[in-house]
C-alpha cells in the first residue's frame, strides 16, 4: 500500500488519480486549454491578485502568472504540486507571482495574501467534494479570502438527461496522447449513478504504449463525482455568502441551453 495505491502486477487502483506520483503525471498528459480566456480577461478586468482552487499541475495558475497576475494555487495532491512546481523552476521569472500551497479547499488559509480579487475553481473540480457541508465548507473559505465585490468564477458539469441516464460500463470518453516519447491512452467508463445522492462512480483506464505498440503498463483509478443542478448551485452560493452575476453555458460565454453541457457562473463576494 503506497498513498492509497493497491498494485498488482500492472495494475494499479487508486481512491483519485492525483494521489500517485504516476497517476498524477498520467493525468497531466491530457491538456485543456478552452476556459483560459475567460480567466484570463477575468483576471484582467477585476484585478491581479488571483487564488486558484485545485489548482493541479499548474495548468491555469502559469497563463496568470506569465500574464502578470500574482497567483496563489491551492492544491490537496503533493504529487500534482510537484509537477506545477517543476513546471515553474524552468521559468524563474514567475517566482515572484506564482504560490504554490497544499491544503484541502475545504479547510485552507492563505489569509496572509488575500484579500484577492478573483477566485477560480476550474474543471469541475468542485464535484469531488461529495457531501453538502464540504461544499458549503469550500464555498465560505473562498468567500472569505475574497475582498468585497471580489469575484468567484466556477464551473459545474450540467447533468443532462442522456448524461444522467448512461448505462454502467458504458464508455464515456476515449482519449490518445503523445507523451515523452509514449502514448498514453485513456478510456473513461461509468461504474454507477446514485440519483438519489446525485454521485457517479467513474472509472478511468490508463494505457501506456511503447513504440512497439506494447502495453507497457496499465493503471485503473475510480472516484465518485457529484454533480450539481444549476439552481442548487445557485442556492450553495447565495448562502456562501455570494450572489450571482451571470450564468452561461460554455467558456465563452455562451447563454444556457438544454443541449450545454458545462455550467459556468461568476458570482460576487456580497
Amino acid at each position: 500500500m503506497n498513498h492509497g495505491v493497491t498494485t498488482v502486477g500492472a495494475l494499479v487502483r487508486a481512491e483519485h488519480p492525483w494521489t500517485d506520483a504516476q497517476l498524477a503525471g498520467l493525468y497531466d498528459a491530457f491538456g485543456f486549454d478552452a476556459d483560459l480566456p475567460l480567466y484570463l480577461e477575468l483576471a484582467a478586468a477585476e484585478g491581479g491578485r488571483i487564488l486558484e482552487l485545485a489548482c493541479g499541475s499548474g495548468r491555469v495558475l502559469l497563463p496568470l502568472a506569465r500574464a502578470g497576475h500574482t497567483v496563489v494555487g491551492v492544491d490537496g495532491s503533493p504529487p500534482m504540486l510537484a509537477l506545477a512546481r517543476a513546471k515553474l523552476q524552468r521559468e524563474p521569472e514567475l517566482h515572484s507571482r506564482a504560490r504554490l500551497v497544499h491544503a484541502d479547499i475545504r479547510t485552507f488559509d492563505v489569509l496572509d495574501h488575500a484579500p484577492f480579487d478573483v477566485a477560480i475553481l476550474a474543471v469541475k473540480s468542485f464535484a469531488y467534494l461529495i457531501e453538502r457541508a464540504d461544499q458549503l465548507a469550500c464555498l465560505q473559505r473562498i468567500a472569505e479570502h475574497l475582498r468585497p465585490g471580489g469575484l468567484l468564477s466556477i464551473d459545474f458539469l450540467h447533468p443532462r438527461p442522456e448524461w444522467l441516464s448512461t448505462a454502467a460500463g458504458s464508455m464515456r470518453d476515449d482519449l490518445v496522447q503523445q507523451s515523452s516519447g509514449v502514448t498514453v491512452s485513456r478510456v473513461e467508463s461509468v461504474v454507477s449513478t446514485d440519483l438519489a445522492r446525485q454521485v457517479r462512480v467513474i472509472r478511468s483506464a490508463y494505457e501506456i504504449i511503447d513504440d512497439r505498440g506494447v502495453v507497457v503498463a496499465k493503471r485503473f483509478v475510480e472516484w465518485p463525482y457529484r454533480y450539481t443542478y444549476r439552481f442548487e448551485a445557485e442556492h450553495l452560493l447565495e448562502r456562501a455568502g455570494f450572489e450571482i452575476q451571470a450564468v452561461y453555458g460554455g467558456y465563452a460565454r455562451e447563454p444556457i441551453t438544454s443541449a450545454a453541457s458545462t455550467l459556468v457562473f461568476l458570482a460576487r463576494r456580497g
